[in-house]
């Protein structure tokens, strides 16, 4: 057998094989959410790659992680492929999978958001929310906010 010539093959089969590793695996994103107010209901983990889908339309690997107490809950998003990203959390007590808000659109359940650690009047906006993933592990905290 000749591996000369079967050499440029196999080289490209390997690239091709650790092309595909590595598109298949992102990178895993860990939250921990913190000040859970009350030992009840679920957090929803949104996360949002663009301004456009910001609070709209959350990626496939968001999250949902039920609550059974006031401790710390820690939950991973996976297979995260680099790029810029925003999360939003809300601790839905009822259940039915949204925020509710007052009848003049405050929050009535507890949310927060990456990076910032106040909520501002109105939505907040993607940019001011962002951070980078850049194909490795990460970690990061969030604090439920009550209004």
């Amino acid at each position: 057998m000749n591996l000369k010539a079967h050499c440029p093959f196999l080289s490209i089969l390997c690239l091709l094989a650790f092309l595909f590793a590595l598109s298949a695996d992102g990178a895993e994103v860990t939250v921990k959410v913190t000040d859970i107010p009350i030992a009840k209901g679920r957090l929803l983990i949104g996360l949002y790659d663009s301004k456009r889908n910001f609070l709209k339309k959350q990626l496939p690997n968001s999250v949902i992680a039920e609550v059974h107490n006031q401790d710390d809950v820690v939950a991973t998003l996976k297979n995260v492929s680099p790029g810029i990203y925003a999360i939003a959390v809300i601790h839905d007590l009822n259940g039915d999978g949204r925020l509710d808000r007052n009848i003049v659109g405050m929050p009535k359940e507890p949310l927060a958001f990456s990076v910032i650690k106040t909520i501002p009047k109105g939505r907040p906006k993607f940019p001011d929310c962002a951070f980078k993933v850049q194909g490795e592990n990460m970690q990061m905290t969030i604090a439920l906010v009550t209004k």
